[in-house]
């Protein structure tokens, strides 16, 4: 898992070719130490100031081309070796990010909107507008069961989201970088983007808490790593809102188990966490 301990975000003054000074600010990373991560931050701004210099914009490139910038929460073991790490994201959610038990986002194809002539068709043929809306989650479902019918080998639980179907693999671990891990995430329509981050990032997310504005919260004031005291203790005030709101909601229903039986230790120990975190025997709405 590529998600360093270690974030400093820095601010420098640099010159063009015409002498004009501009202000670039980068965040920097490390393994080792928050003295590296300055150095890397410092390195990184060089690196986005050129680019700009030739007419690249930063967010093309900078989301794809650094590890996990999120801070650490809590750190999961099996025994002694490290199997996930649970992270708080960009928008303030709780993240349980795993080196090897697998996750599988799928969204739900977006249903058609329905008009007056659907709701004639409803009047003569006894259809609700509701009915045809549940469309893409009755298919969606159907789907994952059909890919599971093929592929029996796999054992998986698969859960409902708010707007899509979440599987954790429980028979097998898998490397994100590999082909099988790759076939699997096309083969059931995972997020392109997520198939992109899985592969350079090392490793397999599922989101823990409600996205801010699905849960009634304000979104956070700023995000890490923070440029100063002020800022983080303005983020930790936002924190205890977020919290609150996020207490009232959950974040996935269990739909059922499929294929073969039998689940591994590292799986079960990332089960239970995930399963309490969501909040999964609850009957809150899903945000």
């Amino acid at each position: 898992m590529k998600i360093p301990p270690y974030w400093v975000k820095k601010s420098h003054e640099m010159k063009d070719a015409h002498g004009q000074s501009h202000s670039i600010t980068a965040s920097g990373w490390s393994f080792v130490s928050p003295a590296e991560a300055a150095k890397e931050a410092a390195a990184r701004a060089g690196r986005i100031f050129n680019r700009l210099l030739g007419g690249e914009r930063p967010d093309h490139y900078e989301y794809h081309d650094m590890p996990v910038k999120e801070e650490i929460l809590e750190e999961i073991f099996d025994g002694e070796e490290r199997i996930a790490v649970i992270t708080r994201n960009r928008y303030g959610a709780s993240v349980l990010n795993c080196s090897q038990v697998l996750f599988v986002d799928v969204d739900f194809p977006k249903a058609e909107s329905a008009g007056f002539l659907e709701w004639l068709r409803s009047l003569f043929f006894g259809r609700s507008i509701a009915e045809k809306k549940e469309d893409p989650v009755q298919k969606a479902i159907a789907s994952v069961k059909e890919w599971s019918r093929l592929n029996p080998d796999y054992a998986f639980r698969l859960y409902r989201t708010k707007e899509g179907l979440r599987l954790l693999f429980t028979g097998k671990l898998f490397v994100p970088a590999s082909e099988e891990t790759e076939k699997i995430l096309k083969d059931l329509n995972a997020d392109p983007l997520y198939q992109v981050l899985t592969r350079k990032q090392a490793c397999f997310r599922a989101r823990l808490t409600s996205k801010p504005w699905r849960c009634g919260s304000p979104k956070p004031p700023s995000a890490f790593p923070w440029e100063d005291e002020a800022r983080e203790r303005e983020y930790r005030s936002w924190q205890e809102i977020y919290r609150q709101k996020d207490e009232g909601f959950r974040i996935c229903d269990f739909i059922g188990e499929f294929g073969k039986k039998g689940v591994l230790s590292q799986a079960k120990k990332v089960m239970e966490i995930h399963d309490r975190a969501v909040r999964l025997t609850g009957t809150a709405p899903l945000a």
